[in-house]
């Protein structure tokens, strides 16, 4: 029996949440269980003691899912039983200073959203190439400037318009399969699979592959999920010299909650057992009238029109995470290639109440499967990983080979010319032209070694 039963009680409470800006509180009204996301970026000198605290307050509570705390805030994407998981929200907001000003998003849902409870201390609120603990994520003034959802609407119609001036460079920093599910118009797909994959200063280049070669005074347009993402990759952004950036308030949650499906293509992928939820678009309606899990991206097998929620591939020694229209769903049996089809390790999809079962709920009668269970998860995750690291050094050794071309044949012709004509050499004319030709190699490197280099090189010049 659940300890706290859905009530009048807790409808009105809903009704009356101070911060919540997720789904509407009438949608509660046969909605024994709820999804809660929110994070808050505030600085917490003993992190371990308000772990403690977080602890004993759902000591015996129906609360699962995913609670981070660290030295820079809180970052959560959990569920559970809606009194339960209301209590402790409004515990949160109301009764911990620390967290004034806490915004949150509660949505209904059947059942448990996450298997299990995972509240834990960790350094890094998200995960991300070199750390994010040096990074000033609690700084308002270092971080993007949020727009709201209108605001937002308002700009990217501006960047699609052609007759607007500076365009702004509309930045996904999600991950690629995010991207493929639902994105905005104007985004480019990210090549990171991961975001910890993201470039960083502690990467071997710092920015993204679609911010190279852009201009630091371009507006940049950044958007993530929920907004955490935003929040801390916009500080490394303005780090390397980008002063004119912006971030989407709220993340898509917020955009789509708002009811404003404008410039959205596809579905929003989501981190718990729903995989995906519709955008409030009259394109994304099925014949039922029900909003249809319509994805932006094509099938990854056939390149017809694809359908969500991602599938991981039924070959765990691949698992990859793939989109695929129902009939090649339902020709390769869960398999991502026909390849999988025939792999020695196969296993079908088990799913209870919207989450993956355990591997012991895959064992047949015959044992094969739990023998091919008890024989580890394989390596094509990490091969995969292998394969995109690989290609990124591949970008990068070109980029140097291309500027080392590029400083040999200036070199070939400053030399030729020197030994063709010594007396030239000493024109004031040749001397202006020689001293232009190097000014220029200068800036394409400065270019090249991205905008924190030439601001540092600026001020040791001043």
């Amino acid at each position: 029996m659940r300890r706290w039963a859905f009530s009048a009680i807790v409808l009105l409470a809903l009704l009356s949440l101070a911060g919540c800006d997720g789904g509407r509180a009438d949608s509660f009204i046969a909605s024994s269980h709820c999804i809660l996301n929110f994070y808050h970026l505030v600085d917490i000198p003993r992190p371990h003691e308000v772990l403690e605290q977080h602890r004993a307050f759902l000591e015996g509570r129906e609360v699962r899912g995913r609670i981070y705390i660290s030295h820079q805030g809180i970052n959560a994407q959990c569920g559970g039983v809606t009194a339960d998981a209301v209590a402790y929200v409004q515990w949160l907001a109301q009764e911990q200073s620390l967290f004034e000003g806490l915004r949150y998003k509660l949505y209904p849902a059947d059942d448990h959203a996450f298997p299990r409870l995972r509240l834990k201390f960790r350094p890094n609120l998200i995960s991300l190439a070199g750390g994010m603990t040096a990074a000033p994520v609690t700084d308002a003034q270092a971080r993007a400037t949020p727009l709201d959802p209108l605001a937002w609407k308002e700009m990217l119609a501006q960047a699609q318009s052609p007759s607007s001036g500076t365009k702004p460079v509309v930045l996904d920093v999600r991950n690629s399969y995010e991207w493929d599910a639902g994105h905005f118009e104007g985004a480019q797909r990210p090549l990171e699979d991961e975001f910890r994959e993201t470039p960083t200063a502690a990467s071997r280049t710092p920015l993204p592959h679609h911010l190279e070669g852009v201009d630091p005074a371009t507006p940049i347009m950044m958007y993530c999920t929920g907004g955490i993402r935003c929040d801390v990759y916009s500080t490394h952004l303005r780090a390397q010299g980008y002063s004119n950036l912006y971030s989407l308030d709220g993340g898509i949650q917020s955009y789509l909650d708002a009811g404003v499906g404008e410039h959205w293509k596809g579905s929003l992928y989501v981190f718990d057992s729903r995989m995906a939820v519709p955008a409030p678009s009259p394109a994304a309606t099925g014949e039922e009238g029900e909003a249809g899990l319509i994805a932006a991206a094509p099938c990854q097998v056939c390149g017809g029109a694809a359908v969500l929620p991602h599938m991981n591939c039924a070959n765990i020694d691949c698992n990859k995470l793939f989109i695929a229209c129902p009939a090649c769903k339902t020709h390769l049996k869960g398999c991502c290639s026909e390849p999988c089809m025939t792999a020695p390790r196969l296993l079908r999809p088990i799913k209870d109440a919207g989450v993956y079962g355990s591997w012991t709920a895959y064992a047949g009668e015959d044992g094969v499967a739990a023998a091919a269970i008890r024989s580890g998860r394989g390596s094509r995750r990490a091969q995969r990983r292998a394969v995109r690291l690989a290609e990124e050094r591949s970008r990068q050794r070109a980029k140097r080979e291309e500027k080392m071309e590029r400083r040999r044949l200036v070199e070939q012709v400053m030399a030729a010319c020197a030994a063709k004509a010594p007396a030239e050499a000493e024109d004031p004319a040749w001397r202006r032209l020689r001293e232009a030709r190097l000014k220029l190699m200068a800036q394409r490197q400065d270019k090249l070694r991205g905008p924190a280099h030439a601001a540092a090189k600026e001020a040791r010049g001043s």
